[in-house]
């Protein structure tokens, strides 16, 4: 019995280290691919697919830790909370590039890391006692016009003046509402919306005012799985149709 089961533990044993050589190669091989995402300028890596495949498969546990519980399990955001969409081509800060993703994963939006995007945010005009209710009525209006939909047209000129003028809007939001990637200020005229688009949340957003918050993941998560997940949103943003909007969008006027 002994001579016949010692061909058996032998081949056993042999089974036992050949796995663990391979479990071994493989968890070598991809800390060797994270190293190399890491040794490549951000968006150069947009140029490997192979590493490009081993970020997504890396970042999409990571997103379903960290980042699903604000921007939602399908990235589509969440206007009760003004988390954007992260899945579509529009963004608040830079450009979609990877490293401009990345930067902002790494200091976070307000978090009070010194190299976080905090240059402004959103003014409560009307807590504040900086326009009137009657003027935020007419901004509104104004905001509606911008992103062509229906809206009062007399009450969006006078918006439009208080745009320029008293509310110092344009100052952010740019003198035509194409906002700034500079401030983080959404552009007005495309139509999307993080924070609701519809008349009551424009004026809600207008007179409280906006101030949110991403967190700085810098010391929090590896830098590997930072790359990571600025190599996954920047892929999804760009599968993303062209027409897909951010959390909420609303019909344009036609003609």
């Amino acid at each position: 019995m002994n001579i016949l089961s010692r061909p058996l533990l032998i081949a056993f044993a042999a089974c036992v280290v050949l796995g663990g050589a391979a479990v071994a190669w493989e968890r070598w091989s991809a800390d060797r691919r994270d190293n190399e995402i890491l040794s490549l300028l951000p968006d150069e890596v947009l140029k490997r697919p192979d590493l490009v495949k081993l970020a997504i498969a890396e970042a999409k546990p990571v997103y379903a830790a960290r980042c699903a519980s604000c921007h939602g399990t399908d990235l589509k955001g969440n206007v009760q909370t003004g988390a954007p969409n992260l899945s579509d081509s529009v963004w608040l800060y830079d450009t979609d590039s990877v490293t401009d993703i990345e930067r902002t994963i790494l200091y976070g939006i307000r978090s009070h890391q010194a190299k976080a995007r905090n240059v402004t945010e959103m003014p409560a005009f009307g807590m504040r006692g900086l326009l009137s209710p009657g003027e935020i009525g007419d901004v509104v209006q104004y905001v509606l016009a911008l992103s062509k939909r229906p809206n009062l047209a007399q009450a969006a000129l006078s918006g439009r003046q208080i745009f320029l003028g008293k509310g110092n809007c344009y100052d952010c939001h740019g003198p035509d509402g194409l906002g700034s990637p500079d401030y983080g200020a959404p552009n007005l005229t495309v139509n999307v919306w993080d924070n609701g688009g519809d008349q009551s949340a424009i004026y809600h957003n207008i007179y409280y005012g906006l101030s949110h918050v991403c967190p700085a993941w810098y010391g929090v998560i590896s830098l590997e799985k930072i790359r990571a997940l600025a190599i996954y949103l920047h892929t999804v943003s760009h599968s993303a149709p062209a027409s897909t909007s951010a959390s909420v969008s609303y019909p344009a006027q036609s003609g």
